[in-house]
């Protein structure tokens, strides 16, 4: 893999080492979503209603014109490819492989039901980085004739490595240049690259698959109960049908650019296991990451 941190055959480039897949996961993670396909870019389908980094990999947009566009995307770490379903259709945009798959050709039956057009899309590079978008259109559009469109510029600017914050519409928060797998290395143990994701860490510890996740949350999702009080910061518990789940809220709230029905979202670090205690263990020494401003 290239060593430059701004080569544009990165994203082109097979990774044939663990060394080399955890460095595209670190690259991946640094990149900011937003600025992939900047308002410049989505103005084209109208007036830029709100564009908000819903999660650090996760972008999500609205456009007004005659009719209501929304385009929503997220990066991936897609070391065993992805599928989107039956009857998608595939094409190349240089090294990248796009696959689209439009809400009528997913279920011709629903047709004359439709209230608003859908497409699916995966845009996948040979790094094993990949894209996935959403995009709905008024009906009488073709909603995949929006990722043709787009997936010209978002390659583009992938190749820049835009870090997070490039777009003004990404807020800085304490989980920018932070790693999910930090805690397994810390507790010795050896997280496997093929089951690893963008923002989660799935590793073995004390025999219990433990799961870490970081993401922004919406307050009411996962604040519970009396909090648990780790190095400042507040740990809310929550029993599952077979496991617990632990979320650690790690920093101060971020601005939503939407009604906030669930509450204000926050950065969060959500640990999930079978045994209580090893939880515990684990999203005590997570939170222990994030100081108390």
């Amino acid at each position: 893999m290239p060593a430059s941190p701004k080569s544009d055959m990165f994203w082109s480039t097979v990774p044939e080492t663990d060394e080399q897949r955890w460095e595209v996961l670190r690259r991946v993670r640094a990149v900011d979503p937003c600025a992939l396909i900047p308002r410049a870019d989505l103005s084209r389908f109208g007036s830029v209603v709100r564009v908000e980094a819903r999660r650090p990999e996760w972008c999500s947009t609205v456009m007004e014109a005659t009719g209501r566009t929304k385009i929503d995307w997220s990066l991936l770490f897609a070391p065993n490819g992805l599928h989107i379903g039956e009857g998608a259709r595939a094409t190349t945009v240089g090294a990248a492989k796009v696959t689209m798959l439009a809400d009528v050709d997913a279920d011709p039956s629903k047709k004359d039901e439709l209230v608003e057009r859908k497409c699916t899309a995966t845009v996948t590079l040979p790094s094993t980085v990949a894209v996935m978008l959403f995009v709905t259109t008024p009906l009488g559009t073709e909603p995949c004739s929006v990722v043709e469109e787009v997936v010209p510029a978002l390659l583009a600017n992938l190749n820049r490595s835009p870090g997070q914050g490039t777009s003004p519409d990404t807020p800085k928060t304490v989980l920018h240049g932070t790693d999910p797998c930090r805690v397994a290395r810390g507790f010795g143990a050896t997280p496997s690259i093929e089951a690893q994701q963008v923002w989660k860490c799935i590793f073995t510890y004390r025999g219990d698959t433990v799961l870490v996740e970081y993401t922004y949350d919406q307050e009411k999702l996962f604040a519970e109960g009396e909090p648990l009080i780790v190095n400042g910061r507040r740990v809310y518990r929550k029993d599952l049908d077979e496991a617990r789940a632990s979320t650690a809220l790690v920093g101060p709230e971020i601005f939503t650019a939407e009604p906030a029905f669930m509450g204000p979202r926050f950065p969060v670090v959500t640990v999930l296991g079978k045994d209580a205690a090893t939880v515990e263990e684990v999203v005590r020494q997570v939170a222990s990451y994030f100081p108390a401003a």
